[in-house]
């Protein structure tokens, strides 16, 4: 067996439970047929708990007309669904997280702080304090905009997550803003270590349009130190490895849970949940 054969086997091995399976499975392959058969199953062998979760997602696969299959993923999944993300549970699967009166969140990839809002209204207002970073200038000037929904917990950052402080390119494209060598600003980075710095963050969520790997390298000392829970949105081939490989070296008892949230080949999360 290779060492790559041996790698996939040690992350399937600590996924949590089968609905996980279909989907690591077929981003594993690095097909994006592969990928839409994946997603396909997945949602036809879905648990109750994930159509109670999505059941306006689960709807639309159902009935969507099998016609004009013009890419890869579409063909795999034996249809053209509408457009659609579930942007309500999109990294707070209900059956997976664990919130407590003592949370602490970080909203990495803010946007306009609906994340932040969702976490402190499923949290019922009890939460210890949230941190919302977002860099695209556009995009926090509307979450200044929404400061005024949350109370003195929230601290608000126009910085990127990065594995190094320091001023890199940015793209700014509103939702689909990203740190790139060739982008049209430049912004501030920072490591979430030396950001949150004695904080003990208890959820961390990252959508940051494939800086995701990169902002992981910056938390290494809070994820060593806390082990909390993470929801990570996967944007490269090589996330649904390379991320529960460093969270492993970091934290040896997560488990992972991927769930899906979109009729489209966008919005794979993949949660780690350390064993407490």
């Amino acid at each position: 067996m290779s060492a790559y054969d041996n790698l996939v086997n040690s992350i399937r091995s600590r996924l949590a439970d089968g609905a996980s399976l279909p989907l690591f499975e077929g981003l594993v392959s690095g097909s994006e047929y592969e990928f839409g058969r994946a997603v396909a199953e997945y949602f036809r062998a879905a648990p109750a708990q994930l159509r109670d979760d999505s059941p306006e997602l689960f709807e639309i696969m159902e009935k969507a007309p099998v016609s004009g299959l013009d890419r890869d993923f579409y063909r795999g999944l034996g249809c053209r669904p509408e457009p659609f993300t579930d942007i309500w549970r999109c990294g707070f699967d209900s059956g997976i997280l664990r919130l407590s009166e003592d949370g602490f969140f970080v909203d990495g990839g803010a946007e306009d702080l609906f994340s932040s809002q969702r976490f402190a209204r499923l949290a019922h207002g009890k939460y210890r304090g949230i941190a919302a970073f977002e860099p695209a200038p556009g995009n926090y000037a509307v979450c200044l905009a929404n400061r005024g929904l949350f109370d003195e917990r929230l601290r608000l950052f126009p910085l990127a997550l990065a594995e190094e402080t320091g001023l890199r390119r940015f793209a700014e494209r509103g939702p689909d803003s990203r740190l790139e060598p060739e982008g049209d600003c430049e912004v501030r980075c920072i490591r979430l270590d030396e950001a949150l710095y004695g904080e003990r963050p208890t959820l961390i969520k990252l959508h940051l349009e494939g800086g995701e790997l990169p902002a992981i390298l910056g938390a290494e000392g809070l994820i060593r130190a806390c082990s909390p829970q993470l929801a990570v949105c996967l944007h490269r081939p090589a996330d649904v490895l390379d991320i529960p490989v460093k969270l492993l070296e970091f934290c040896p008892g997560y488990r992972f849970c991927l769930r899906h949230y979109s009729s489209s080949i966008t919005e794979t999360v993949l949660y780690a949940l350390p064993d407490k």
